[in-house]
């Protein structure tokens, strides 16, 4: 029995270590995720610790610090710079999103709010190609 419930554990702890490793591909990159509510798309550049995003029909950009948690886990807080520009942009506090389906160019995010604990939101976020 004692064997049965070590190998239990051995094969769940291989399944999510090979998930984690299948988010680390969607660290860096350009993505984009459509607004369910309003339809719009935003297009999101990621690079290291750092996050810019920007609505496709708009030139106005929101930078945002990245603090990974692990590989499928992050959290976004606005740059100062953004929030000087913006004060709306704090309101929201520290947001965090988390990685819950990992596809070839895609993935599913489940992003979560500090200051609205009521928030969620599932998005399905494309990897764009390199041009």
């Amino acid at each position: 029995m004692i064997r049965k419930i070590t190998l239990l554990f051995a094969f769940l702890f291989s399944i999510t270590a090979l998930a984690q490793s299948e988010c680390a591909k969607f660290k860096n990159g350009t993505f984009k995720v459509t607004d369910p509510a309003s339809k719009k798309v935003c297009i999101i550049k990621r690079d290291g610790n750092t996050q810019t995003e920007r609505m496709e029909e708009s030139d106005e950009t929101y930078d945002f610090d990245i603090v990974w948690i692990d590989d499928c886990t992050y959290t976004v807080s606005p740059t100062a710079s953004t929030a000087a520009r913006n004060k709306d942009v704090l309101k929201a506090g520290t947001i965090t999103v988390k990685m819950t389906k990992v596809k070839e160019s895609s993935y599913v995010q489940k992003v979560t709010v500090a200051n609205n604990p009521k928030f969620r939101r599932v998005d399905e976020v494309f990897l764009m190609e390199s041009k």
